[in-house]
């Protein structure tokens, strides 16, 4: 539609509300162009609880009413946006939506935006202001006026049980507060959507624009607006949001070298400098997957997302790119304690996902890796015994898995020195009043009783006092 085009409409709408004001039932008649009108965000009209909303104007406005449809529809959108929170709902819808303007502001700067097409998300917005503007009483208040011009229609036999308008029931929006998430990122994300829904609610349309714009380029769209963590559901074929580990790289003591060189390597990847997939060794316990876990709350403000997948899902990785690539967010692959028997194939098909496939890794796609194996496909001594002619060759295909990783990091298990030293920080970040000596001898005995020593076990001992204090008071 051309800005022209959008005039003369609005010049059309304007004459029709204009010819109904007249009428007593002016408001239900004016309500359905708002949604008719929808350009941009059209595809709103499809969403549940916005259909019972229309449909509910469509009854109100029909040449002869129906007090049987119209009671329906009313009680269903009331139901729906109780449940919903309305009109919050709406504007989660618009926050998530996937159209031309989100797809373009994701790759483009304000200025850079079409300038027909802010127009038209502007006049979609204010008619969107005008819907979700909508309060409760005045909704009763709007069915009873439109009933009252046809008083006969209650007198109608089979309707004898339903009450009367004015006592039909409001809607009651609710505050959904169960699905918060307490991360850093997780935070990040609430701030930057309730500021936008903010000034959906109360500013101009053109503001709405501005803002809905930013957003969209520095947090997403679709799916990716609603969450900083996703998880690939192999069945589904399909990217679902999760809520992220909370933890945070200062909460893991002693990896300074480990977490130099993921970090560095990270932030290239983030800069859209050359980077490397990364494969990070180490034995159980040494806080490897914590801190693949731990970069999205160290670089959500950068784009950063976080992808996990298990090996079985390896194959698809092209479908899963595809879908990537359409986003402006930098997604970082996680696939957490990687391994192969020897029977498996897998691993053939996440060499290709490495290097070598005809379709190439977006740039905005890397992938992190953890394995208790340093060659993650399990060798015994009969292959190298074995009848095959040509035995190094096989050898040889399944080491070069772990050679297609850019970057190996290995993770030590701490010595004793070191185990004590991160149960004493660890102390002190939860705030412990122990003794240090006493703190020490039960981390050792801990241990023994336990696990062997490592980060992971630390952190265990550290929760379990934790707990034995607080019971204590």
């Amino acid at each position: 539609m051309k800005r022209g085009e959008l005039r003369q409409t609005e010049t059309v709408i304007g004459k029709d509300v204009e010819r109904i004001r007249t009428r007593g039932d002016a408001q239900s008649f004016i309500y359905p162009y708002f949604f008719e009108g929808l350009a941009i965000y059209r595809a709103l009209r499809k969403d549940p609880v916005v259909e019972s909303l229309q449909n509910l104007f469509t009854s109100l406005t029909e040449e002869k009413l129906n007090l049987r449809k119209v009671h329906e529809n009313y009680y269903s959108f009331c139901a729906q946006a109780t449940e919903k929170n309305w009109p919050e709902y709406l504007w989660d819808r618009v926050l998530e939506a996937d159209n031309i303007l989100t797809q373009q502001a994701g790759c483009k700067d304000w200025d850079n935006l079409d300038t027909g097409l802010k127009s038209l998300a502007a006049h979609d917005l204010k008619s969107l202001q005008r819907i979700a503007a909508l309060q409760p009483e005045e909704l009763r208040r709007m069915v009873l006026e439109r009933i009252e011009e046809y008083a006969s229609v209650a007198e109608e036999p089979g309707l004898e049980w339903l009450e009367r308008p004015e006592q039909w029931t409001l809607w009651v929006p609710q505050q959904n507060g169960n699905d918060q998430d307490p991360s850093r990122a997780g935070q990040y994300l609430e701030y930057c959507r309730n500021h936008v829904k903010k000034i959906l609610f109360s500013g101009t349309e053109e503001e709405a624009v501005y803002e809905l714009a930013g957003f969209y380029r520095k947090i997403g769209s679709g799916l990716m607006a609603t969450g900083m963590a996703f998880k690939w559901d192999g069945k589904e074929k399909a990217l679902v949001r999760v809520k992220p580990d909370p933890i945070c790289k200062e909460q893991l003591i002693g990896q300074e070298r480990e977490q130099g060189i993921l970090l560095e390597n990270t932030e290239f990847f983030l800069a859209g400098y050359p980077s490397n997939n990364v494969i990070l060794y180490g034995n159980r316990g040494t806080g490897k997957s914590s801190l693949v876990k731990a970069l999205l709350q160290e670089y959500y403000e950068k784009g950063l997302r976080l992808v996990e997948l298990s090996k079985r899902d390896l194959t698809d990785f092209p479908l899963m790119i595809r879908f990537l690539a359409q986003h402006p967010q930098r997604f970082i692959l996680f696939i957490d304690d990687l391994s192969f028997e020897e029977t498996e194939l897998a691993y053939k098909a996440l060499k290709t996902v490495l290097e070598g496939g005809v379709e190439k890794r977006p740039d905005n796609v890397l992938i992190y890796a953890t394995s208790n194996r340093r060659h993650l496909i399990r060798e015994n001594f009969t292959e190298r015994q074995g009848d095959e002619v040509h035995v190094r060759d096989t050898l040889d295909e399944k080491l070069s898995l772990s050679d297609r990783f850019g970057i190996t990091i290995t993770f030590p298990s701490p010595d004793q020195a070191e185990y004590l030293k991160i149960v004493e920080e660890l102390a002190a970040q939860e705030g412990l009043t122990a003794d240090i000596d006493q703190l020490r001898q039960q981390a050792l005995r801990w241990v023994m009783m336990h696990n062997a020593r490592s980060g992971r076990t630390a952190r265990q001992f550290i929760d379990y006092m934790v707990a034995q204090q607080k019971i204590k008071g």
